[in-house]
């Protein structure tokens, strides 16, 4: 049965830093924040630990800001290229921390809390990992990606749809260790929800932002 060993909330303030190599979108600080406060957390080997990162729209910032700039005829900024895939941050993560296990991403119309404890039960079965960071991130967006949003959930557009706020929410889990992991209930909700992962994050252990 896998184990929560830490868990960390992390949306925007004026104390998230920003990151060597990306600008503009606060997607990648998200996530490298709430990795971080997991990972502070625990005395984490990076070579026995695989992360797993899930989001359905990816960073939505960098692709408006990259878009608006082709049709606007201004000069195309490399760094957004870079940063338009959604595991780039990851790289810079597992520099910090020293990771050298496996690193996914992740999009699903489904639950991402059950597609993710679904991932890191299969990583947990390697003998040569004890823990998977596992980390979920949305940002609210324009109307483009409400339209989008939408689409994917079969319906007309909607701003009570699965993002309130950009956020992003990691849990860090093991074999052994903490509180079990709960069986994840079937949440009905509009697809890309982190409902569920912040549920798992602030009852669990009392996630921290």
């Amino acid at each position: 049965m896998m184990r929560l060993l830490a868990a960390a909330v992390a949306e925007p303030s004026a104390r998230l830093a920003p990151l060597p190599g990306f600008v503009e979108s606060p997607f990648s600080p998200l996530v490298f924040e709430a990795c971080r406060r997991c990972l502070d957390a625990q005395l984490v080997d990076g070579a026995r630990t695989a992360v797993v990162l899930c989001s359905l729209m990816g960073d939505t910032a960098t692709a408006d800001l990259a878009s608006r700039r082709l049709v606007g005829g201004r000069v195309h900024n490399p760094l957004l290229f870079m940063q338009a895939t959604a595991n780039s941050v990851l790289g810079y993560l597992s520099r910090e921390f020293g990771i050298t296990g496996q690193q996914l991403s992740l999009s699903t119309l489904d639950d991402p809390l059950a597609e993710t404890l679904a991932m890191a039960d299969v990583l947990l079965d390697e003998p040569d990992l004890d823990r998977v960071l596992v980390v979920g991130v949305e940002l609210a967006g324009g109307a483009r990606v409400e339209a989008v949003r939408g689409e994917l959930a079969g319906g007309a557009p909607s701003r009570s749809g699965a993002v309130q706020g950009d956020l992003a929410v990691a849990v860090l889990l093991g074999r052994d260790g903490g509180p079990a992991v709960p069986v994840p209930q079937a949440r009905p909700g509009p697809p890309g929800s982190l409902r569920g992962l912040l549920d798992l994050a602030r009852t669990t252990v009392g996630g921290t932002r």
